[in-house]
């Protein structure tokens, strides 16, 4: 079985759902981010509202169990950010909203960093987990003020830290979140991501596809698993971070 923990399903055809159905994927995590410009808060909850009630149909018709993580991400946050705080309770109260996100910083500029730890707050206070996004840019450093502020404003153990690299992987690898590696071009290549495996082991890791409008592999956790299978990996191991470790982080025990 293979879970992918972080993809976009609202920017991707409805043939990618049954191809990765075909390939093993039996579950999906679609997270909130930045399809459109989100000036309002009215657009946010439009994006929501189709995760909601859309995307579920689009992809649980090909036999995939759809969760989401609804959230501000930081290249989305509206003018009127604190309508959408205000109504994300009532949103996390939602059948198969299982996290918050995908929030975090992009530049780590100020409003960014407001919005970020407004978000964990409200997730600490809630005992809801968060999907946290790492950047592209900057990566290293924006990281190190990212870990400031979640060991500053929430339990670690409800942080999924995602986009984890070779740049960050030492900062983040002894703390108590759940590191997922993005195996997609222009991240983590599935031989990268092999290396990572035998460097850090299997115990912590989950993985995700991150599948979205920019460039993307829908089969690139399908490609990792059958790279871990042909290459005499313990099945017990390649479990851990196909669906076991997702399972852990979620206190789910079945889907």
């Amino acid at each position: 079985m293979i879970i992918d923990a972080h993809m976009h399903s609202d920017s991707r055809p409805v043939e990618d759902f049954r191809d990765i159905s075909i390939a093993g994927v039996k579950a999906v995590v679609s997270c909130a981010y930045d399809p459109l410009e989100m000036n309002r808060s009215n657009v946010c909850f439009e994006h929501f509202n189709r995760l909601l009630n859309v995307e579920k149909k689009r992809v649980q018709q090909h036999n995939i169990k759809y969760f989401m993580a609804l959230g501000i991400h930081p290249r989305a946050i509206p003018t009127d950010y604190e309508k959408v705080l205000e109504k994300l309770p009532e949103y996390l109260s939602k059948e198969n909203v299982i996290a918050i996100g995908e929030i975090g910083l992009d530049t780590a500029n100020s409003l960014e960093q407001e919005v970020f730890i407004k978000q964990l707050k409200l997730a600490d206070e809630y005992n809801h987990r968060v999907i946290v996004h790492t950047p592209r840019t900057d990566k290293a450093k924006v990281t190190e003020k990212i870990i400031e502020l979640i060991d500053e404003n929430i339990n670690p153990k409800l942080v999924q830290l995602d986009h984890v690299d070779f740049s960050i992987v030492d900062k983040v690898i002894d703390k108590d979140y759940t590191p997922a590696i993005t195996v997609q071009p222009l991240k983590m290549s599935v031989e990268d991501t092999v290396k990572a495996f035998d460097e850090y082991g299997f115990d912590k890791f989950v993985v995700d596809s991150d599948m979205s409008y920019a460039p993307s592999n829908p089969m690139s956790l399908a490609n990792l698993k059958h790279e871990l299978e042909i290459n005499d990996y313990d099945k017990k191991s390649i479990d851990k971070v196909m669906y076991k470790n997702f399972m852990s982080f979620h206190n789910m025990k079945s889907i």
